[in-house]
């Protein structure tokens, strides 16, 4: 799954953070249970939305794990088909949340051929 920092939505309809639209790869484990792969799509401190195969209740209880970040206990909010909405049950500190889009950029994709090629170091140059 790649990852990408995509754009940051403003705070309507009452919402208490801005939210980054984001495609992370990430696992949720419901307690007792094993991780399960998930995609969060969107991450503010205060929470996030993620689509998985896991069946989820609003107001269970879940942990995400994302790269370099230690578990993070949520609140399922809200549940449409594979996708729902979570509070974290203690916001995410400011610069975890930059720490983690930071982790999540990749650089520029390097095509072999066409626009945006990047030619190998010491070989032989195209005329």
């Amino acid at each position: 799954m790649s990852k990408a920092h995509l754009a940051i939505l403003p705070t309507p309809d009452g919402r208490r953070a801005e939210r980054r639209i984001v495609n992370l790869a990430a696992s949720l484990r419901e307690p007792g249970a094993s991780m399960s792969e998930a995609e969060v799509v969107n991450l503010s401190v205060t929470g996030f939305a993620a689509e998985s195969e896991v069946l989820l209740e609003p107001d269970a209880v879940v942990w995400l794990k994302l790269p370099g970040v230690e578990p993070t206990q949520s609140r399922v909010v809200w549940v449409e088909g594979k996708k729902a909405g979570f509070e974290f049950v203690t916001p995410l500190h400011p610069a975890t949340l930059e720490t983690v889009l930071a982790a999540a950029r990749t650089s520029p994709i390097k095509r072999h051929f066409g626009v945006g090629a990047t030619r190998p170091s010491g070989g032989i140059r195209p005329r």
